[in-house]
This record gives C-alpha cells, structure tokens and sequence, in this order.
C-alpha cells in the first residue's frame, strides 16, 4: 500500500462525524480541500487514502480546537466503528484470540496504523506504529488506536479490565490527565515502543460475546473484503517495501527488525499471522524482478543474479526454476 493509494475503509472517519455532530461542530469541514463528499465517510464501500486521512485529522484539529481530540475520538468508539472486523474480534473466545484477529484483519477496518501483538512470560501487549510518517499526527493516530482497544474491553469485559501499563514513544502531551482518567493505569512517555501490556494472567480471558459460529462468518467476510489486495497487509507490506527498495542488498531480518524497532522474533511472529515469513516475502521480490529483468531488458543472467543478490548464477538458476517451473534462459525464450 502506498501513501495515495485508495484502500482505506473509513468507519473511523464516521465516528468523527458523529462526534462532531453531536458536539455543534462542522462536519463539512472534515473534507475540505479532498476529492470526497462527506456523505462518502457514511458509505462502507468508499475508500481513502492515507494521506486523504491525515488531511481529514488536520481539518478536525482545525475546526474542534481539541488537542486530546485521539483521546476524545476513542472514548466514543462502538464496536461497529471497527467494521467487520468489530464483530471477528469480539465474538472470539478470549482476549488473546481477539489481538491476534484484530492484528490480521485490520486491512478491514479503517487501517491506518500497525498493530504487532507479542507474548513475554510475565505479560503481553499490542503495539501501535503509524503505517507512514504521520506528520506531526502521529499523537491522535496512537490515542485513537490504543485508547479505542481499551475503551472497547471495558465496554465488553467490564471496569474491572485495565492494562498493567501503556507505553508512548512522544513526550507527555499537556493534556495528560485525560491519559490518566482514560487508561487508568501507569502510563510512560518516550518509551521504544508505543504499547499497551496486560499481565499474563489476563491472556485467556473469555469473552462475553465469544461466539465461534460468529467469529468464523466475520472472519469469511473480512477474508473477502481484503481478497482484492494481492499482496498481504500490514508489516508485511512494510518489510516488502524495505526489500524492495535496493534491489541487489537485501537487508537482512535483523536489520528489518531493527528498522521497525522489534526483535527479530517479534517479527517473525507478526509476519506469520500473515502466513508469511522474511524468507517468502524476499523470494517474492526476487522472483517478481527476475521475471521483469528477463521479460523486459537483455541484461546478461549474470548481470541479474547479482541484481537480485545471488553472487553464484547456479543458485539463481536453480531458485528461478522453483519459483516458475522454467530455466531462466527458457523463460526468457518464450517472451
């Protein structure tokens, strides 16, 4: 996914209109200067950019004069505001299904940020980044996203769920009480990571709403909606980019991971509920630039195997062969 590219369903934006509205506020207003009518925020088949939603964020900033507006945003969030992928997560059995449901179908929401759920032997947490450079909104992006997941488990688990701690990567906004009063728990500020951790002993939680039949129809309908996308979202998506990007140097998954600031077994973990891995994300780009190099220049084989990393023109030949069925010289015959 691109910056400008159109895929970004906006149940969020929704809610901040219903915000708005019930607060006097110009809705109008939220799409000035944008190609969109606001009725388009109300319609579940519209679809935005990203950069469509920042400009949505700056003209809500503009109009409510509400710094917290994250915060304020997230407090009013229902479990439809997610979409399709509201009813997945809240029907699953328990808390940790629920995260990890959220974490591979987010592409079904209004997606604008990464969520990396990972497992310690004391605690768990979900994690938040931005999908691309929020310019200077990445504050209300975070309050939304992890402020709206622990606004819905208290709505559907009870007062009596808070997490052990939340953590920010940004300084302590002066609005900090409305932090306080929203997450109810020890709250840390420039911190590595942007995070919400649970004790261990709430990992298998059950659900009120836990309905297997549901979770499986919900998960059937996010499968659809994100079917037309051919290549898997989220930090896979971000990490073909990073390959992508110095075709010839791949960087290893230790600098990835480092690129993300994650470990490499967080990584891991993330790109396998996207039922992929470094090594398929990097044969993918190597197989996809091989077939245009041979489909499109008269470049030597040996000119692509280094192109493409390989410093031995029999490895290439032997992995272009198990990604196509052909010898690279026969492929290139047939063009």
């Amino acid at each position: 996914m691109s910056i400008d590219k159109k895929c970004i369903a906006p149940f969020m934006f929704n809610l901040v209109v219903r915000v708005f509205d019930n607060k006097g506020l110009d809705t109008e207003g939220l799409v000035h200067e944008l190609d969109l009518h606001l009725s388009d925020l109300a319609n579940q088949d519209t679809r935005i950019s990203y950069s469509d939603a920042l400009k949505i964020i700056d003209n809500a900033y503009a109009i409510s004069q509400d710094h917290s507006l994250g915060i304020t945003i997230a407090q009013e969030l229902n479990i439809s505001d997610w979409g399709m992928m509201g009813y997945a997560v809240i029907s699953c059995d328990n808390l940790w299904d629920s995260l990890i449901v959220g974490q591979r179908y987010n592409r079904a929401a209004t997606r604008l940020t990464n969520n990396i759920v990972n497992q310690g032997a004391s605690e768990f947490s979900l994690q938040s980044m931005p999908l691309y450079k929020a310019c200077g909104k990445e504050r209300f992006l975070i309050e939304e996203d992890l402020g709206g997941v622990v606004g819905m488990l208290r709505r559907y688990l009870g007062d009596n769920i808070s997490p052990k701690e939340v953590h920010f990567s940004y300084p302590a906004p002066e609005y900090i009480q409305r932090y306080h009063a929203h997450f109810r728990c020890p709250i840390k500020f420039e911190q590595t990571y942007n995070r919400i951790i649970w004790p261990i002993s709430d990992l298998k939680r059950p659900l009120p709403l836990r309905n297997p039949a549901a979770t499986k129809m919900a998960i059937q309908h996010c499968e659809k909606l994100i079917a037309e996308d051919e290549e898997p979202g989220g930090i896979a998506e971000q990490v073909r980019a990073q390959l992508a990007q110095t075709p010839g140097e791949y960087p290893s998954i230790k600098e990835i991971s480092s690129h993300f600031n994650m470990s490499e077994s967080s990584l891991r973990r993330a790109l396998k509920t996207f039922n992929t891995s470094y090594q398929e994300i990097l044969n993918n780009v190597r197989k996809k630039l091989a077939i245009e190099y041979l489909s499109t220049s008269n470049l030597k084989l040996e000119d692509i195997a280094l192109l493409l990393g390989y410093s031995d023109l029999s490895n290439f030949r032997r992995a272009f062969r198990s990604w196509t069925g052909k010898a690279p010289v026969e492929y290139r015959a047939k063009k």
